[in-house]
């Protein structure tokens, strides 16, 4: 079997910064690797050539540095390396990039084919569920584990989703996007010598692709602007009363009505209107969110608003739109295609996806099927000279860019949490609409999360660890505080890379987005792609040794003291004073 891994360099996300006078990113001396979950995904693939002897091949499409990280691969054990390059697929968005490297993909023809989840720069989780649909492989996204049957033709993948693991059997040819979990990267040998020599160069003429890049791509970036925070910090003097006076900012915050309980009242019904529509996958809270926002775009600009999805109307009672369509099916190829037909039968201007696992998928396979734009992990959607403007965190969070689509209907993912959601007085048209063909795939076993881990949807209030947190035994402490509390507890994305709490409990741009009505940071710097997960929190109480963190800029309140000190302090003011919230 021959194996390939689609690579990707990238700049350090840290080290990018904006000039406010030009309103320009400035990548100059930014120091470029190997993207960490492309690097994980090579490493498998080496795995797999030295248990099984498959041929593994390492491409990149990138400009000529981008031969570094082939080189990289090739010392790390990869058989076979080649540069996608050509000044012709400069400026390429995800579905351009993905018609390249499927290009790519059907000269050499690999039995499967592994990326990394995402590319940290870009986050949008999209080129390679487009390229499985382009190449009409088998796809399973955020991998974890393989097992691979050569007798049978078959994969075994453990896929991570928000509500734990799923295990399902995938018919070779396969695509697969692995997690960070999924192994630990070897370094190269010291002494293997440099392989800059057996990186072959490809270009347009090479695939016989004739793509100008900007030309092709359906999205355009209009703008960019550094992510702001309009929250100012109230130090508290970290002595016996903090807990006390903790307690009441906490109790005052989670007194206060939810935004959830508002009453919406529907614009009517027109016929003639332009469809704006919603998709419902999975989560029925993250489909009201949706809905929601569709219907306050509907109240600007005049357009009737449906929702399509597999969740039933009877879990979402009040979902603020005209028309409601079930479709029975939790298979994402199969929602997928009904979408698709949908689109053709109703021809709508926008569509809105959940940025969960299924509907990262369904979106994907949509964009891949009918050449449409797509825009990942929107913070906001507005309407503007009729075009579906839509802002996306990039670059680790750090900065908020505009972006519009050429091809109609635009299309957009959001994550959960990032819109409010309000409730319609008057329930919609409710529809059966048919299921397309699914993907064929096997659902072996489901391992949920463990149960000591509320999940942060859950909860009114959210206790989240960083790197501030030094021992694991500390998260057992912090379980307990929760537990006081009546809260759940979430993490940041180096705890949860470390296996300090599960992926699920993951908070920030490339976990989950909440809105609790308190939330207390512990030992968190303050990364812009964590504080891009909680900007709809009410209240944000930040705990950090550090005066000068950046997570004070972000919060409403903040503490200066030792981590694990106060979780001591805190435990033992709540055994002395339970909690009565």
């Amino acid at each position: 079997m021959k194996v390939l891994v689609f690579a990707k360099q990238i700049p350090d996300v840290n080290s990018i910064r904006f000039d406010p006078a030009t309103n320009r990113i400035v990548r100059e001396n930014v120091p470029l690797s190997m993207n960490s979950f492309d690097r994980k995904a090579v490493e498998e693939a080496i795995r797999m050539k030295e248990k099984f002897g498959f041929k593994t091949v390492v491409a990149s499409m990138g400009p000529p540095q981008a031969a570094d990280i082939l080189n990289e691969s090739l010392r790390m054990g990869a058989d076979e390396a080649y540069l996608i390059t050509d000044r012709k697929f400069g400026g390429s968005d995800t579905l351009a990039t993905s018609r390249i490297l499927a290009r790519f993909a059907e000269m050499i023809k690999p039995d499967i084919i592994l990326a990394g989840r995402y590319s940290l720069d870009g986050e949008t989780s999209q080129v390679p569920p487009e390229v499985s649909t382009m190449l009409g492989y088998s796809f399973r996204s955020s991998v974890s584990k393989i097992d691979i049957d050569a007798a049978e033709n078959t994969i075994v993948v453990d896929q991570d989703r928000e509500n734990g693991i799923e295990r399902y059997r995938v018919k070779i040819p396969a695509v697969l996007s692995v997690s960070e979990k999924i192994n630990r990267a070897r370094a190269v040998k010291p002494g293997v010598p440099d392989m800059m020599d057996r990186v072959v160069r490809v270009d347009s003429a090479w695939l016989g692709l004739d793509i100008d890049g900007r030309e092709f791509s359906p999205t355009v970036v209009t703008g960019t602007k550094p992510m702001e925070s309009s929250r100012k910090v109230s130090m508290l003097e970290f002595d016996h009363k903090v807990y006390g006076r903790i307690i009441e900012l906490m109790k005052s915050a989670r007194s206060k009505p939810s935004g959830d309980s508002a009453e919406f009242h529907m614009p009517p019904y027109v016929n003639g209107n332009p469809v704006v529509l919603g998709v419902a996958v999975g989560d029925p809270q993250t489909a009201m969110e949706i809905a929601s926002r569709i219907s306050q775009i509907a109240l600007q600009h005049p357009m009737n608003v449906a929702v399509i999805g597999n969740i039933p109307a009877d879990k979402m009672k009040g979902i603020p739109c005209h028309d409601l369509y079930y479709v029975d099916s939790r298979d994402y190829m199969s929602l997928a295609a009904s979408v698709i037909d949908f689109i053709r039968q109703h021809g709508p201007a926008y569509i809105v996806f959940p940025s969960n696992s299924d509907g990262r998928d369904v979106a994907s396979v949509v964009a891949a099927e009918l050449g449409l734009g797509l825009t990942a992990d929107c913070v906001d959607l507005q309407v503007e000279d009729g075009r579906l403007m839509q802002y996306k965190p990039a670059f680790g969070g750090s900065i908020i860019a505009s972006i519009y689509s050429r091809k109609t209907p635009a299309m957009a993912t959001v994550r959960p949490g990032m819109f409010r959601s309000v409730r319609s007085l008057k329930e919609p048209r409710i529809h059966e609409f048919p299921s397309g063909r699914g993907s064929g795939q096997e659902l072996i076993e489901t391992i949920p999360v463990p149960s000591e881990y509320r999940p942060l949807n859950s909860s009114d209030a959210v206790i989240a660890i960083g790197r501030g947190i030094k021992k694991r035994d500390t998260v057992k402490e912090v379980l307990k505080l929760a537990d006081a509390l009546n809260a759940s507890v979430g993490a940041t994305r180096p705890m949860v890379d470390m296996n300090f709490l599960p992926r699920q409990q993951q908070v920030g741009l490339t976990g989950m987005s909440i809105s609790p009505a308190f939330y207390v940071a512990l030992g968190i710097s303050g990364q812009a792609n964590h504080v891009v997960g909680i900007r709809y929190v009410g209240k944000i109480l930040a705990v950090n040794s550090d005066p000068s963190a950046e997570i004070f800029k972000y919060s409403d309140y903040g503490v200066v003291c030792d981590v694990n000190e106060f979780i001591e302090g805190f435990l033992s003011y709540l055994g002395k004073n339970p909690w009565k919230g």
